[in-house]
Formats: C-alpha cells, structure tokens, sequence
C-alpha cells in the first residue's frame, strides 16, 4: 500500500473513533441515569409502598370470628346458643407443592381423630354407590337439586383441582368420575418425583413406610382412605385463595386436640382452633320458629354475594326459621364483625410471632315476642289433640255403620292411588289482638333442632319423614278455611248495605239461583231446613247456616242494582282484612292467602306455569287431552304445540265472552288452530265437554256464593287467619304480625326494637254494632244449645269466656269427598268481656271444626288459670304488723 493510501485510511479511522466513543459514553451514562432513577424510586417514590409489600409479605392475616348471637324467648329464656368446641384444621398455600408430606400429615391426622371416637365433618367430592359399585360425584343429585347447581357444583369441583371438561351442544360433558379419582390419586398420593423418576415414598414421622409405589397399580391405602384424603384436600382448595384454614372435623374429643398439638411439628399444616356448636337448649320447642343452622351449599349465592360480604364457603349460616330470616344479625361472620391475628412468617413460610390482635365481635341477640311457656302449652295442647282426632278417626274407620253409610264412596275411590289421609298434623297460634305479637305459633309433629345441627342418621330421619315435619304449617300451608270465612262474608254484607242487623233469611233447601237442576244445588249441611228459620246474622253464625251466607254471597254478586256485574264486594272486604297478602312475620317461605275472584281462578295475562291456583292447569290438560281423543276418533294426530296454542285460545276466550256464545266462538277457534271441517265442530261430543270444562274458569255466582262459605278457590294459611280473627275482636284494627321483639348487641345495647305495622283499619258509619253482632254470633257458636261447638265445650270451666267459630272445609281426593277426611278449624277469642288474644287452630284432615276446638281448649285452661294467678293479690299486713 502507498503513503498516500495509508494515511487516507488513517484519516477514516481516526474520523470514525469519535462517533463511537460518544455513543458508548451515551449508553453509559444512560444506564447510570437509570441505576439512579431506580434507586430514587425504590426508597424515595415507592419507598413506603415497597416496605408495606415486604412486611406483609413477611406476615400472615388470620381472620378471627366471635359467636353467632342467641335467639330467646319474650324473658330471656335461651332458645338458641352457640358453645366453644376444639376444630381440627388444615391449611395449605399455593406454594406448598410437597403433598408427599402433606399427605403424609392428613393420613396421620385422620388416623388420630377416628381414633379418638371423632370423623371428618366434610362432604367427600366422590364416593362409590355401594348399589352399582360405580364411583359417582357426591354433590347431590339432579331432582333434589337444579341441573344449574349440579353443573356448577362439579364444575367448581373440577376447576379447584384443575381437571378439564368440555361443552357442546348445550351441555357440560364431565370427565368420568373413575378417572378423577385416579387422577386425583396419582396428583395427592402416588406423587411422582421426576429428579428420581420414580413415585415419591410416603412415611409417617417414625419413618415407618405407608405408602410405595413401585408400580402403578400397586397401593397399601384403601380406597376408602383414599377418598378422605381426597376430600381434605377439595376443602381446602375450594378456600385456598382465602388466606384460611379449612375445617375437616368439628368438635374433637380433648384427647385428639392434645395429640394434635403434641405432634404439631410433624403434623405439617395441621392445628386446632376453638369453634362453635350450636346449641338448642329446648331440642323440639318452637323447632318450627326458630330453625337451625347448616353448611352454605348454594355456590352460586356464595360467589356472587356472600364472599363479598366476609363469609368463608365453610362458614355456617341460617338455614330456616329465625335462623334463616335474621342471619344477618346473628351471624359473627361478615367483615364488620371479624377480627384479626397477624402473624410473623420465617424464611420458610412458618408462622413465629404474634405481631397485632383485634378482638372479634359476637353475632347480636334476636329476642322474639313469643313465649316459652305458652309455646310449650300450645305445643302440649295441639299434639294431644291431633292425636286424638286420629285415634277417633280409626275407630270410625272400623265401625260398620260408618262403612255402610260410606259404602258408595269407598268403592269408587281407587285406594292404592289416593290412600286415606288422616290427621297427622296441626297448628295451635295465639297472639296478643292490640299490638299484632305473636305469643305462641306450635305445630306438630315437632322435631329435634340439635339433630338437625349435628346431621347424621337423626337428620336424615327427620328429613325423610313423610310428615314433613320441617315444613312450617302456620306460615307455609293453605286450606279451605270453611265456615270460619262466614264472619268476612256477613261483615262484607253489612258493610256494603246488603243486609241489615235486623233482617232475617231463611234456609229454604236448595240454593236454585245458579242451577235450573235442583240435584246441582248446593244446600246447608244440616238437610233439615226447620232449624234455620228466620235468621239474622247472628243466628245465621251461630247455626253456620250454609244457606243464610249463599244468601249474602248472590246478593254481593249481583250488586245492588240486581245486574250481575260482579263488583268483588267480597273479595275487596276480604282484602281490607288482609286475606289477600301477607302478614309480613319474619319467618322464611310465608304463601299468601289466595281468596277468590276471577284472576285468582285464571289469569289470561300469565303464563298456565304461573296461576295463582291450579284448576287453570287442570282445565288446560283436560281441555287437550279432549281435543286430541277427539281428533284421533277421526284419524287426525295434533302435534302438542298446536293444542296448546288452540287450548290457550279457547280458554281465554271464555274470560271475554258470554256462556252463551262459547260454542260458536269455540267452533271458529277450532277450526282454525287445528283445521276441523264444519261437520267435525258441529258435533255435541265435541263441544258439550268444551263448555263444561270452560264453564270451570270462569268466576261466577256459583263461584262467588261458595267463597262465601270459605269454599270454592279460597285458601287461606294460618297466620292470615290470625290476623283477621284478631281484628274481629280489637275493633277492625288488621295488624301485620311480629314475631321479632327486639335485636340487642353482645353489650347488652337494644339495637332496634321492633313493633308492627297497622295494616289496615276497618271503617264504616256502624262498624262497632256490626262487630258486636259478629261477638255475639260466635258466642252462641259455643254458648247456645244451637251452637256448632256447644257440644266440645259443654262441661267446660270457661265456655262462658269465649267467643268462637268452626270450620269444616270438604276435600277431595281422588274424586271423591269422604268426611274422615275434612280440614278441621276451630278460631276463638277470650276473654268474652275484655278480649285480649287471638287463638287458631288447624289440623288438615281433621275430620270436624268441632273436634278442632280441643287444642284450643286445653291451652285456654292453662292460660286462664295463669291469668288467675296472676290475678290473685296478696294481702299483706298494715305498717308495724305481723303477719298471722
């Protein structure tokens, strides 16, 4: 290379160093600029919040829970408690992949507490049915349960072990349960080491072998024991993002604690903490009132709102009665309410110290209005008397008078379908009339809450009673009320000027208003119309005579100008004395009363699913069942649709058009949603059979004079009929009832008190003479000769203190009406002179309102013997005397 060419390439070179030394002194000071920046942020900008990280990091939350609040009597007597038990507990993180040892630890866990007399108190994912031998998901089944909540149950089961399944077609397709457990197995118990490439050993902490899997198909557990394990493990992976232990046995023996805490340094995620029990210090009194307490199994609700509000999936909460309605109140579980342990965590996620403590706040006290002793002398007195109407009902069933007198009936009844339904059941409610409280609200059978609380072979026992016992009859069932509705229709009466005080109204047979068939019409219950002569309306309530309110009830019907324009006189009174809504107790599940009318019987507006009554339903297959018969007949086949839609038609055109024309307008209906010919429409086979079914949804006279004796549609429950009958006797005030005295803190602070709400207040220019002629028709009911009652209550201490009224309600079963077979009321008011509660009792297939009157009678003995005492003063000596 020449001079020249060589300093031309020096020059390059030398003009090329610069750019790349400033680009390397850039790039340093950049990456000097960024240490600087950084160190700034990570002590000055996010200083604090980079210490608060490393300290919770270092600690651990643990949320502590108080005792749910007590449910009492109106004076302090404990109805419900909760008491400290020993829970064994299991907790794990998502960093804690050693199930070798984990397990190892639930296996001696186990061991130690079936040792101890105690089991694991949590629901095992899978389980083997013993009938079919197949393994199956334990979440319950679809039918007890909604397909939805099977789905998500198995789905949240599935997702917390992270098991895939797939869907299509509209539906979840489910990974068999036999390979879940397998898979299972393999994750918790044959847990594979891939640095040995081979199944981990499992050993106790005597480092005695439990488990070697040499092969795969080779294991020392049962299966049995497998599923536990299994089971320890699903509870805690449903909580494992809750910072929580899981309990997996509830109220151990102190034996078990004592191991457990002894072992604790081999017994990895193991511990016992101090729980709750409760408690129901009276077992079976006023079960149906105060309810009882149960694992939350409603995923759905859990996730969308109760994890929210500071429950953990295994908290317990109110499952019925009180404890159900005041959950919220009672429960020591929700955020505001919890405490707070925070703990030091070492090196290797151990918990050491004990850094701050916040004290628990216990659930509050519900103190309800109802009375322990009435409860229990309510409860006495409806048992004896249910009971007694059953024995008198088998005698009857063996007389052979009775069976000669039945003879018809008995043949036409299919028995193996519809079998005899006798009393087995009955309500007894009181309350006080002036303030709407509930003193007593008894029910048999009863059932044993702490049975209930515990499970088991005792739960299941009372669950699958055929009685039905935990549902609750006062607020949760409806019947007939019968004659006990008679004072509503001679209020409605009086009120709206269809009857005077004065007026009189004789039986006179058959009611033929409604019918030109004389074997159609109804009649009295007596069959001698001699003895309901010239009745006013107290005498037409003293003797229930059936035809002095059929009277009323066409009267009201027809409205006062004689047109039948059905203004609903009787329903709107019905209303205004709060048979039409509900009572507003704070119980679960209360129905509300249904009285009659035309939308109560059919609604052209809802969907069949959605009427207030059945018969719309009823009517709608009886009405398709026709249609397609009779097109079969003709070798035509109707899909289902197209009767339903001809069906629904047809029904609604009832509703709008006269009787008159429903044959018409049912041929043209015909003809067009199923495409009859006119010979085929023009036939009485069809159209005779339409008329009579459609004739069934549509309210009319015949209709309305029925309701008028609490027959017909009208179902009423207990407690409604409470009310009214309360305000029967307080001067027309309708209160809703309570059965919540007062809510008062751990403290002893009464956070509310509760009162009731008037309702509704009767009015009307002579109401207080209308009320005492009502008085004075239910006194005969059980003073007169005449009376309904007056033979139950005749030799009774205290008849001349009462005033009452009962009700015999027809029920048919399988097509038939047989009088052992009756709803039986008996309502009352006492005391005569200065009427202060309101008494009710009820007993399905009771046979007669007559009979009814015997619970009420035994708890008005009591109650009028306490009022004595109570009555009964001292005398006390003068000042600066003895007593003699």
């Amino acid at each position: 290379m020449s001079k020249r060419a060589l300093r031309s390439s020096e020059e390059q070179h030398a003009s090329r160093f610069p750019w790349r030394f400033w680009c390397f002194i850039v790039l340093v000071l950049a990456i000097f600029a960024y240490l600087i920046f950084g160190l700034y942020r990570l002590q000055i900008s996010k200083g604090e919040e980079y210490a608060a990280t490393a300290a919770s990091s270092a600690v651990k939350n643990i949320v502590i829970k108080g005792t749910r609040g007590m449910i009492t009597d109106c004076d302090g007597v404990i109805l419900a408690r909760s008491e400290e038990t020993y829970n064994v507990t299991f907790y794990r993180t998502t960093a804690d992949k050693n199930y070798g040892e984990l397990t190892r630890s639930i296996l001696n866990t186990i061991d130690i507490i079936e040792s101890g007399g105690n089991s694991l108190s949590i629901t095992w994912p899978l389980m083997r049915n013993e009938e079919t031998g197949l393994m199956e998901y334990n979440w319950g089944t679809i039918g007890s349960i909604s397909e939805a909540t099977w789905n998500y149950r198995i789905k949240t089961f599935l997702g917390n072990h992270y098991i895939s399944y797939t869907y299509a077609d509209g539906k979840y397709i489910f990974p068999d349960p036999m390979e879940v457990y397998k898979k299972l197995r393999t994750r918790y118990i044959r847990t594979w080491d891939p640095q040995k490439n081979a199944y981990v050993k499992i050993y106790d902490e005597n480092n005695v072998l439990i488990e070697d899997y040499k092969d795969c198909d080779e294991a020392k557990l049962s299966e049995e024991t497998v599923l536990k394990v299994i089971a320890v493990y699903s509870e805690m992976q449903m909580n494992i993002f809750n910072s929580r232990p899981v309990t997996i046995a509830k109220d151990v023996s102190f034996a078990v604690v004592s191991e457990i805490q002894g072992r604790s340094m081999v017994l990895t995620g193991m511990d016992v903490e101090v729980g709750e029990k409760r408690i129901y210090p009276k077992q079976t009194l006023a079960s149906n009132i105060i309810g009882y307490t149960g694992p939350i199994s409603d995923y759905e609700t859990y996730y969308s709102t109760m994890e929210a509000q500071g429950y953990a999936l295994t908290d317990r909460i109110g499952k019925d009665g009180i404890e159900k309605t005041m959950e919220s109140w009672l429960t020591a579980c929700i955020t505001e309410r919890q405490g707070l342990k925070v703990m030091e965590k070492n090196s290797v996620g151990s918990l050491t110290n004990l850094v701050s403590y916040t004290e628990p706040a216990d659930g509050n006290t519900i103190r309800l209005t109802i009375s322990a002793a009435y409860q229990q002398a309510a409860e006495n007195a409806i048992a004896k008397n249910v009971l007694t109407i059953r024995q008198t009902q088998e005698d009857k069933m063996a007389d052979p008078k009775w069976q000669e007198t039945n003879k018809i009936k008995i043949e036409k009844r299919d028995w193996e379908t519809y079998p005899i339904q006798l009393a087995t059941s009955g309500v007894l409610a009181v309350m006080d009339i002036h303030n709407g409280t509930v003193l007593a609200l008894a029910q048999y059978p009863t059932f044993d809450l702490n049975a209930m609380e515990q499970g088991g072979k005792a739960a299941q026992e009372i669950l699958l009673d055929s009685r039905n016992v935990l549902l609750n009859r006062a607020t949760q069932t409806r019947a007939e009320p019968g004659s006990i509705f008679k004072m509503v229709t001679g209020l409605a009466a009086l009120t709206n000027g269809f009857l005077t005080l004065d007026e009189t109204i004789s039986d006179e047979g058959p009611f033929m208003v409604y019918t030109k068939l004389e074997s159609e019409a109804p009649t009295c219950w007596t069959g001698n119309i001699q003895l309901h002569q010239d009745q006013t309306i107290i005498q037409g309530l003293e003797h229930s005579c059936n035809y002095f309110f059929y009277t009323l009830g066409s009267r009201m019907y027809g409205g006062k100008e004689g047109l039948y324009a059905d203004q609903q006189y009787l329903y709107k009174y019905a209303a205004q004395m709060g048979l039409t809504s509900k009572t507003g107790i704070d119980l679960p599940g209360e129905l509300r009363s249904l009285v009659g009318n035309q939308t109560n019987l059919y609604d052209s507006t809802v969907a069949l699913s959605e009427q207030a009554c059945d018969t719309p339903i009823i009517v709608a297959a009886s009405i398709k069942k026709h249609l397609r018969n009779y097109g079969a007949s003709y070798g035509l086949t109707y899909d289902s649709d197209r009767l339903d839609a001809c069906v629904r038609r047809l029904m609604n055109m009832a509703l709008i058009t006269a009787s008159d024309d429903w044959v018409v307008q049912a041929r043209y209906i015909c003809m067009e949603e199923l495409g009859m010919d006119r010979s085929m429409v023009m036939q009485a086979a069809l159209m005779s059979d339409l008329w009579v079914y459609l004739n069934d949804i549509k309210w009319g006279g015949s209709q309305e004079i029925q309701m008028g004796i609490g027959q017909s549609i009208t179902l009423l429950t207990p407690v409604a009929v409470l009310r009214y009958l309360a305000a029967l006797g307080n001067g027309g005030m309708v209160w809703d009832l309570q059965i919540v005295d007062s809510i008062i803190s751990p403290d002893g602070e009464v956070l509310s008190r509760r009162s009731a709400t008037l309702r509704n207040q009767l009015t009307g220019e002579h109401l207080d003479e209308y009320l005492y002629a009502i008085k004075q028709g239910m006194k005969g009911v059980v003073g007169d000769d005449s009376g309904t009652a007056t033979k139950y209550v005749r030799d009774w201490k205290y008849k001349d203190e009462i005033w009452a009224k009962t009700g015999t309600s027809q029920v048919t079963i399988g097509g038939v009406k047989i009088d052992l077979e009756n709803n039986a009321w008996f309502i009352c008011l006492a005391s005569y002179e200065n009427p202060q509660i309101a008494v009710v009792s009820f007993i399905p297939n009771g046979y007669s309102g007559g009979m009814c009157s015997v619970a009420a009678r035994e708890f008005l003995t009591w109650w009028f013997e306490e009022q004595e005492k109570l009555d009964d003063s001292l005398d006390l000596p003068a000042g600066n005397q003895l007593t003699p």
